[in-house]
């Protein structure tokens, strides 16, 4: 028995063993996978960039609101006084009570780059850059602006929307929302005049 195993252990050592070659990828297909990867991942770096660039964007309206419902409550509770100044398509200026002292102080607020502010005063319909048209929206002691205007934030970059930010005359603040002029009288109207009665309207 061990004779016969060392017998093939000797003649296997002797012999000249043949490896099957194994076929791998063609160069044409490594190329065809590389270039189809290198697609997938350029649109994924353009849908990052995009989603990122809104979400800036989205933030630097969320940030504006607060600052104006700030403004507003503050000019509640110091009876009048605090305001925001847009004279800049970049950055806005916020004149409130930060501290708690019952005094405003100025305080400077930077848009994200990219991203440029402008407004409009309803009914008209064109946007006013604040560079060359400052404003400033201020409150009374009740809280209420002198005018509507809206305020819209857009993106520089491709393929990234516009955030319209809408003050209404009686502070209330609301986001992507389209005003476009005052509310009509409602028409036809009916005057009684005060001698006749109800049954005279019949």
């Amino acid at each position: 028995m061990r004779t016969q195993m060392g017998k093939k252990a000797a003649n296997l050592q002797g012999k000249n063993l043949k490896y099957r070659r194994a076929d791998g990828f063609s160069l044409t297909e490594l190329l065809i996978v590389i270039a189809t990867i290198g697609i997938v991942c350029s649109f994924a770096v353009i849908n990052f960039y995009t989603s990122t660039r809104n979400l800036k964007l989205a933030g630097a309206t969320r940030n504006l609101a607060t600052y104006l419902e700030k403004a507003r409550i503050d000019s509640i509770c110091r009876h009048g006084g605090a305001t925001v100044t847009l004279d800049s398509a970049t950055s806005y200026t916020v004149n409130i009570d930060f501290n708690g002292t019952g005094v405003s102080t100025a305080r400077t607020i930077t848009l994200p780059q990219g991203v440029t502010l402008t407004y409009r005063l309803p009914p008209a319909a064109t946007n006013i850059d604040p560079a060359s048209t400052p404003i400033t929206i201020g409150y009374d002691w009740r809280g209420r602006a002198a005018s509507t205007t809206v305020l819209t934030l857009t993106d520089s970059a491709a393929n990234v929307g516009a955030d319209t930010l809408v003050e209404g005359a009686a502070g209330d603040i609301s986001v992507d929302t389209t005003v476009t002029g005052p509310v009509a009288v409602p028409s036809p109207q009916t005057n009684v005049p005060a001698t006749n009665g109800i049954k005279d309207m019949n």
